[in-house]
């Protein structure tokens, strides 16, 4: 099995009118191909990595204890703190079953040791977890960062920046991280970058909903304003603005978003401009805001604006919305059940890949899902749109395929 088999079986269906039990038998065996050869190109460094997760997600103590080492043995930079923290975690936790024997030392003893010690056993630990998450996580160096991004680039893969943290608690964060938005577009190695309203703005008032969207809409702007006056050289010698993509986790953000980002790109401005945000397959609402966008979109461009791009998840903020819904009475914002967000991605894949709609709304698959991925490959082959939809994944969590 190799690459080229795969591009075969592309080729036989271009142009093709496939019955939709055609097309899920292509599906099957088009994931059955493409995990062939992203196995046989998989590092043993990556498989390593593989079988860990594999043994996290059957070790649910395990799997809790390694989102509370990420998320708090980094607050502190007193040696002794942390260490503390990470005693009373193995406590409430319990020694994670997943790991192997001399990490399970490791950890023990940063937690006993490092009570007498601190200065002596805990860096090194820190420095193991920074170790474990580094494939995920880009460094934010100068240095490192730049030759990450050159390497990337020499490889002929785009990347979408995401700025590390999450909703802001006051207007004087929210200025600095729209300033760390701003010196990214204007470095000439970055060609897109992924932001949050949250991460912009801090004052979102959903009773005010039109000022509030007032108010975002002017972060936009400056964002916009920057992408469009540093332009990012790709390797072929093609000049475009900088791409700015606009995400959301929280279903109160997802209205505001959507408002602001057509309210903004119907601008004279910026009618040129070509943007892009994130839709979640988890939520209900998605598939009809895909379809106005798209109506919309076929508007903006017969007013001579540029097409705009969606990228579809499946969403990641279930717990949460979950647990807000609980606490308030209300029923939950996303799907009940998986496979409604299946069958709701397939269903969104599906209406983008029209070729008329295609060529106003560029479509991103945001997957790992490898029967997804086939599915997207095989509806963009059968309608002849290749250069209008793309497949995204995240940095570390599977580059073998």
């Amino acid at each position: 099995m190799s690459m080229q088999a795969i591009r075969d079986r592309l080729g036989t269906v271009r142009g093709q009118d496939l019955s939709d039990e055609a097309l899920a038998q292509e599906t099957v065996a088009l994931a059955e191909d493409i995990l062939r050869v992203a196995q046989m190109n998989q590092k043993d460094k990556e498989k390593v990595q593989a079988e860990k997760i594999a043994g996290m997600i059957e070790d649910p103590n395990g799997k809790a204890l390694t989102i509370a080492l990420c998320d708090q043995a980094f607050r502190s930079h007193k040696p002794a703190r942390i260490a503390d923290q990470i005693q009373y975690l193995v406590k409430s936790y319990g020694m994670p079953r997943y790991m192997k024997q001399w990490e399970q030392v490791a950890l023990g003893l940063a937690g006993v040791i490092g009570q007498v010690i601190p200065q002596v056993v805990v860096p090194p630990f820190v420095q193991r977890l920074r170790h474990e998450t580094e494939a995920v996580i880009l460094p934010g160096e100068e240095e490192p960062l730049q030759a990450y991004l050159k390497k990337r680039r020499d490889a002929r893969i785009s990347l979408i920046l995401n700025q590390l943290g999450e909703a802001i608690l006051g207007e004087g964060e929210a200025e600095r991280r729209q300033q760390a938005y701003l010196d990214l577009l204007a470095r000439e190695d970055v060609e897109s970058i992924s932001i949050k309203i949250s991460s912009i703005f801090s004052q979102i008032n959903l009773i005010s909903f039109d000022h509030t969207v007032e108010l975002i809409k002017e972060q936009l702007r400056l964002l916009y304003r920057t992408a469009m006056a540093h332009q990012y050289r790709h390797p072929d010698g093609r000049e475009t603005d900088k791409f700015i993509n606009l995400d959301m986790e929280e279903y109160r953000d997802l209205h505001l978003t959507v408002d602001a980002f057509c309210q903004v790109l119907d601008e004279p401005e910026f009618l040129a401009y070509y943007g892009g945000l994130v839709l979640q397959a988890y939520l209900p609402d998605s598939y009809e805001i895909q379809k106005s966008l798209t109506e919309w979109s076929l508007k903006r461009m017969e007013r001579g604006g540029a097409p705009i791009k969606i990228r579809l998840v499946k969403g990641a903020n279930l717990a949460m919305e979950k647990a807000e819904a609980s606490l308030h009475g209300w029923a939950q914002a996303p799907y009940d059940s998986k496979p409604q967000v299946d069958a709701n991605f397939k269903r969104m894949i599906t209406y983008a890949c029209h070729p008329d709609r295609a060529k106003a709304v560029h479509f991103g698959i945001a997957s790992h899902n490898l029967f997804e991925i086939a599915y997207g490959l095989l509806l963009r082959s059968v309608h002849q749109i290749e250069p209008y939809i793309t497949f995204e994944m995240l940095e570390g969590m599977a580059n073998h395929q």
